[in-house]
């Protein structure tokens, strides 16, 4: 039960450590990373939270607007900054938004329940700069 990082939402004053990989029982905890590889590669890193509606782990992700930041911080403590660029919904079975993403590029898709209907939130940003 390794940690991938944490993950930092200032403006929906979010932050979690992030597991490396994805179970049921560690989603009940923190979110999970379950695609994709760090940080300092090209590529979609897809990060699962549950969606509890009283601001725990990913209930606000919908709240957000392009260019709201958004910060990964790995292990080493080197700090990743991503820009929103898109929000949508999928129905539960679509996996387009984990194996879609433009190449070349560092994106980071974040996926949550919309709880008013069974389709997932999609949150996509794309990789600015880092420190």
């Amino acid at each position: 039960m390794g940690c991938f990082g944490i993950i930092q939402i200032p403006k929906i004053n979010l932050y979690y450590p992030v597991f490396s990989h994805l179970s049921e029982e560690l989603l009940k905890t923190s979110p999970c990373k379950f695609y994709g590889d760090t940080p300092d590669v090209n590529g979609n890193i897809c990060i699962a939270g549950h969606n509890y509606d009283n601001s725990l782990f990913f209930s606000k992700i919908s709240s957000l607007d392009n260019n709201n930041e958004i910060f990964i911080f790995d292990q080493n403590g080197k700090q990743y900054i991503y820009l929103v660029y898109d929000k949508y919904e999928v129905a539960p079975n679509d996996l387009s938004p984990i194996l879609n993403y433009p190449e070349n590029e560092k994106i980071l898709t974040l996926v949550t329940c919309n709880n008013f209907n069974s389709n997932r939130i999609i949150l996509r940003a794309k990789q600015k700069s880092f420190h």
